[in-house]
């Protein structure tokens, strides 16, 4: 069995709610991790699984709701019984924003290890794979591959497919990262089981904090409702899963209805630790 858990279904904006953005997949009881939003672990731990059991992290982005814990996911693991290598798959830049995240905490990693005495040291070790999209990661049960998305001027910016092989018929999950409609997401989402796409619903101008450019730019490089529901329909995806949602408050009313303009299919709107079975 496959299940997908929504760890955070929120944005850059603080939610008591929705906690930063993170979706974890599990087949066959490996678990593995897309995005490391704020608050990842505590959402890990709720949903009854450790630090040191997530297999791979896969990173969409370098946008910082997307990354902030990382570290946070990297020593709990450690703390946990990790004896293996930190694993991180992501876009080109990765190695040294994590190292430079490794610096920041030197002198406190250093301290812990010295004075903790744990002995799976070598759960500290960790290999970082920075892909393009000829990239795949597979073994028996599942292959996982990026795709280009446009979250431009983020360059680059990824998309994930997976493939469930070890079924009668084989499954396919996508998840969107964060993007604007494009048709290299639309033909890597064709027939999918299930898509897990954020969503741009609306934010309230405030001069206290944005300009009238704040607004527009933010939209610009998500994706609308009515977008979505376009997407959707055309990929012909059997269960859109709507994650990511900016604001993290919103009408569901309005969001469902701009989505089934176009869309006609099963709509989830996800909250935190929502588990959907695939």
């Amino acid at each position: 069995m496959s299940t997908l858990t929504l760890l955070g279904t929120g944005c850059p904006s603080p939610s008591s709610l929705r906690f930063g953005p993170s979706t974890l997949f599990t087949h066959k009881e490996s678990n593995y991790l897309f995005d490391c939003g704020s608050g990842v672990t505590q959402r890990l731990n709720a949903a009854g699984v450790k630090s040191s059991d997530i297999e791979i992290l896969f990173v969409t982005h370098l946008h910082s709701d997307h990354v902030m814990d990382i570290y946070q996911l990297y020593i709990s693991g450690w703390h946990q019984g990790r004896d293996k290598k930190f694993r991180i798959v992501g876009p080109r830049g990765t190695k040294e924003f994590f190292q430079n995240m490794l610096k920041a905490f030197k002198n406190e990693l250093q301290g812990r290890v010295e004075w903790e005495q744990r002995p799976n040291k070598d759960g500290l070790e960790y290999a970082i794979t920075e892909i393009n999209s000829d990239y795949a990661y597979k073994n028996l049960d599942l292959e996982i591959i990026p795709f280009e998305v446009d979250h431009y001027p983020v360059e680059p910016a990824y998309g994930y497919q997976i493939k469930i092989l070890d079924t009668v018929k084989e499954k396919k999950v996508v998840i969107s990262g964060d993007t604007r409609k494009n048709e290299n997401l639309i033909n890597h989402a064709m027939d999918a089981d299930a898509l897990v796409h954020e969503v741009f619903i609306n934010l309230e101008f405030d001069e206290k904090r944005m300009s009238k450019k704040t607004i527009s730019n933010v939209r610009d490089y998500h994706t609308s409702p009515k977008e979505i529901g376009e997407i959707a329909k055309a990929a012909n995806v059997k269960k859109l899963i709507l994650t990511h949602f900016v604001p993290p408050i919103f009408d569901e009313a309005f969001l469902t209805k701009e989505i089934g303009e176009s869309y006609k299919g099963n709509v989830i709107i996800g909250e935190d630790l929502l588990t959907i079975e695939i």
